[in-house]
Formats: structure tokens, C-alpha cells, sequence
């Protein structure tokens, strides 16, 4: 059984300025890689008395063009995608897509792992098996799927050694994403993924000979799986540990069909970054663990995992092709992944890429200072991650702090308000802007509060709410990374 998620709790928006210590100027320090709770169709949370999420005419976003792309366009194809899936929903129709949803996902095993005296690796038969595990999740995944999924695995090993982190206050260890971000980094470069799955090898023969004896062995437990869920970030990211194939199993007797224990792991992990589903789509979406049944899930129906179908495989594969059976009153909905889904689990439906934001006058680029909230200008490039919000709006967050966003202080539509940055409160007018074109090619950062005022920086000073007019202070050149 996997350990179950802890959580996570949400800043009030009036702690922001007091808690968030970060920097895009600066990277300084290890951060718990938390996921970011905002999601799209969430409805906003009430703004200060007197304001209003309905912006007035001359706050209305007229289309950005960046390097020839239209954020506008953008948007409007990610609102057509969540409607005809709440729409296939709803008529309970399983029609599949015309081409399947190309999905990649980079793999990476730590060959080496270790913890204070603890030291974990991988043979050579662990390697192979592992290759085994990403074709046989590849698989049976698409065949599962109905084909609606075009899965691309890319497996790489890293051999360097790499410490494991404790989770507070409990014996489980994990591979942290910041402790290999470098290793991600590295090997995403180029390509277009949306998911990072990472493994080691903790269990076998040799681990355990090597080390019997030592503190914490057979205390500390490699947690089987941490995941990065929702769309908020660039790629997910799921860890897990490998295990040893039970007797019978291996070699593959064919990879289309989930034959092996690691695979099961794999798939559960992962499926925890679909939950968000629930969230964005606002329809009925189940839990990776609702296999518990209604004691801790109502609606939903227990199931036993058993030596032929592998760790609740069962209701991985109902779940996967929308037809898990949930009870609410008289009826019986049958829920999970329908085919218009599928394109949703892309990173690039809302995450629209990474850029730099600078002064149209020259003053310098937006960014932020370590240990201060406050957005300022900066004479380096600080990247920004932009991310369609919904109702046209945008999220802007930093590359190196993808937790945190351009933020409203205390959500107040006041002349002179400070703009920071801080984690997600709820806030969603707060937190998401217009980015509105000006007359000659540069832009507004305008927020959708009635007043319509934009994001203003004088010259030396600090990010701040004003009304336009304000000329470079106000107008921003948008470019992206690359182009």
C-alpha cells in the first residue's frame, strides 16, 4: 500500500508579504518541491469589499502577440478543449480521438542513492528490468487507454551519486525533484516532455548486504511514490522505488498487458498527476486511492489487489479508460479518463512557455530580489514561466520559484498597492493578469479589477498598482526564451 499524501495547507494572502524568501536574481537555499494548488476553473475567492472580478471596458485584453504567437488564441483553444470534454462527460461518450494525444515522458534511474551511512544501487539486472518496466508501462498504458494516448518513454541512467531527503517528521526517504533538477534539465533539454518519472533501487541481495548494520537501515523506507500533480509546472514529476520482479513475471510475456509489480507502481504514481482533472473540469474525477472504497472515498467501491492483477490493477485500468463506477444517490456514473481528456494531460495546453519581461524604456528587465517579495528592475534576465488562468487571464510565475506568482497585495484595487510575489491564496483576481497590447507592440500587465490599473515600476523603485498613463514605467516588451 503507498503511503498516503500529506496535506498541504494555503498562505493567506495577507502572509505573503511577510513569508515568501525568494529571488529570481538569485537562487540561494533547497526548497520542498510543493505543488502549486491553483487550477484553472476554480471559483474565485472573495476579493475585498467593494471590488469586483468583472473588469470594466478598458480593462478588456486585446490579443499579445509574442515572436508571431497569439496568447489570445491560445486561450481560446484551451477553453474549446475543457468544454468538449465536459461536454463527452456529461453524454456519458466514449467516442475515441481521431489521433492519439503524443505524450512524452522522461525517465531517468539513479543508479545511486544514499542517505547519511545508507548507500543504495543498481545491478545491471535492475537496469534491465527497469527497461522493462518503462516499455511495459508505455504499453499497456496506450492499449489501456484505447489507443487515445501516444506514449514516448525516454530512459536515461545516471550513475553519479545522489543523496536522498527525509520527509519531515516521518522515516520515508525520496528522491527530491530539487536535488536532480540539474539531471532534468539536462536531459529535457531540447525535447518537449510532459512528465519526469524518476527511480532507484533500494531492495535485493546486495543492498541489503551492503548495508546490514548500519543506522536507519530498516527504519528509513524509500517513500514509493512523491508526486508533483496538477498543470501549474512545466513537467510532472512522479519518484518511485524499483523492487525486484516477483516469481513469474519476468522476462515480459508481452508488454501491452501490466505483468509486472514496478509497472503498477509506475502507473499509480503517475496517475496522481491526472487528479487535477476534478479541479479543472469541474465533474467527478476519482482519487488514485479510492481502490480504499467508501469509508475514506464514498461513492466508490472497495477493490482488493491479488497475485494475477497486479497492486489494484484492476481499478487502475477503469480509471484509465472512464468507466470507474461511482454511486451518488440512485445513480450510477461511470468516471475517469473519457477520450476528450486525454489532450488535457499535455504541459503545453496552459503553460504557454518561458520569457523575459523588460522595461519598453530601457530601465531594465522585471524581477525579483532574494529575500524581498517585492517586484523591482533588474539589469539581469529573470525568466518567467507564463501560464493561461482562465477568463483570458495569465500567471506569471518565476522559473526558479514555480510555486509563487505575480501577486495583488492583500488583493486591494488601490492606487499605489504593491505587487509581489507570493505562493497561491485563493485570490484568482489577485493572482492573474491581462496581458493587453499597446499601440506599438508592447504591453500591459493590467489587472482584472474593475479600476483597470496596471502593473507600474518607476525608475529605482518598486512594483506597485497604478493607473496607465505612466508611459515606460508601464509598458513591458514580452519576449520569449529562445525565439
Amino acid at each position: 500500500m503507498f503511503p498516503r499524501r500529506k496535506v498541504r495547507f494555503l498562505l493567506s494572502a495577507v502572509l505573503c508579504t511577510a513569508l515568501i524568501l525568494c529571488a529570481c536574481t538569485s537562487d540561494k537555499g533547497d526548497k520542498k518541491p510543493t505543488p502549486a494548488q491553483q487550477n484553472v476553473t476554480q471559483t474565485p475567492a472573495p476579493t475585498q469589499e467593494g471590488a469586483t472580478a468583472t473588469p470594466g471596458a478598458e480593462a478588456k485584453p486585446t490579443p499579445v502577440v509574442v515572436n508571431g504567437v497569439h496568447f489570445s488564441e491560445m486561450a481560446a483553444e484551451a477553453d474549446r478543449l475543457v468544454r468538449e470534454a465536459v461536454e463527452q462527460y456529461n453524454a456519458d461518450d466514449y467516442t475515441p480521438l481521431a489521433e492519439p494525444v503524443k505524450y512524452n515522458v522522461l525517465w531517468i534511474g539513479f543508479t545511486h542513492v544514499t542517505f547519511g551511512e545508507l548507500d543504495f544501487r543498481m545491478t545491471d539486472f535492475d537496469r534491465e528490468y527497469l527497461a522493462a518496466v518503462a516499455l511495459n508501462f508505455e504499453k499497456s498504458v496506450e492499449k489501456i487507454s484505447g489507443n487515445n494516448v501516444d506514449i514516448t518513454v525516454k530512459l536515461v541512467f545516471v550513475d553519479e551519486s545522489r543523496e536522498l531527503t527525509q520527509w519531515p517528521g516521518e522515516t520515508w526517504l525520496y528522491l527530491a525533484q530539487s536535488t536532480v533538477q540539474a539531471e532534468i534539465d539536462r536531459y529535457a533539454a531540447g525535447g518537449s516532455f510532459d512528465t519526469v518519472l524518476t527511480t532507484v533501487q533500494t531492495s535485493g541481495d546486495e543492498n541489503s548486504a551492503r548495508n546490514l548494520g548500519k543506522a536507519g537501515y530498516g527504519v528509513n523506507d524509500v517513500i514509493l511514490g512523491l508526486e508533483t500533480a496538477d498543470m501549474s509546472t512545466s513537467m510532472g514529476y512522479s519518484t518511485f522505488n524499483l523492487t525486484q520482479p516477483s516469481a513469474g513475471t519476468w522476462p515480459l510475456a508481452d508488454p501491452e498487458v501490466p505483468s509486472l509489480y514496478a509497472t503498477a507502481v509506475a502507473v499509480h504514481e503517475w496517475m496522481h498527476q491526472l487528479e487535477y482533472l476534478k479541479t479543472l473540469l469541474g465533474v467527478e474525477y476519482p482519487n488514485t486511492h479510492a481502490y480504499h472504497g467508501p469509508g475514506e472515498f464514498p461513492g466508490y467501491q472497495k477493490y482488493e489487489a491479488d497475485v494475477n492483477d497486479y497492486d489494484f490493477f484492476e481499478f487502475y485500468k477503469l480509471v484509465l479508460q472512464g468507466k470507474l463506477p461511482y454511486t451518488q444517490g440512485d445513480t450510477v456514473k461511470l468516471v475517469g479518463m473519457y477520450p476528450k481528456m486525454w489532450p488535457l494531460i499535455k504541459r503545453n495546453v496552459y503553460n504557454l512557455g518561458e520569457f523575459v519581461i523588460r522595461s519598453a524604456d530601457g530601465q531594465g528587465y522585471l524581477s525579483g530580489k532574494d529575500g524581498d517579495p517585492a517586484l523591482s528592475l533588474s539589469a539581469e534576465p529573470c525568466v518567467w514561466s507564463i501560464r493561461y488562468a482562465g477568463n483570458n487571464r495569465f500567471e506569471l510565475s518565476p522559473k526558479a520559484y514555480p510555486t509563487l506568482l505575480i501577486d495583488l497585495s492583500n488583493a486591494w484595487d488601490a492606487e499605489g498597492n504593491s505587487i509581489g510575489l507570493c505562493y497561491f491564496t485563493g485570490y484568482f483576481d489577485a493572482q492573474s493578469w491581462y496581458l493587453s497590447e499597446n499601440a506599438d507592440g508592447t504591453y500591459a500587465i493590467r489587472t482584472p479589477y474593475e479600476s483597470g490599473r496596471v502593473l507600474t515600476i518607476p525608475s529605482g523603485g518598486l512594483a506597485q498598482l497604478c493607473t496607465p498613463g505612466a508611459e515606460g514605467e508601464q509598458r513591458w516588451v514580452i519576449e520569449e526564451v529562445g525565439k
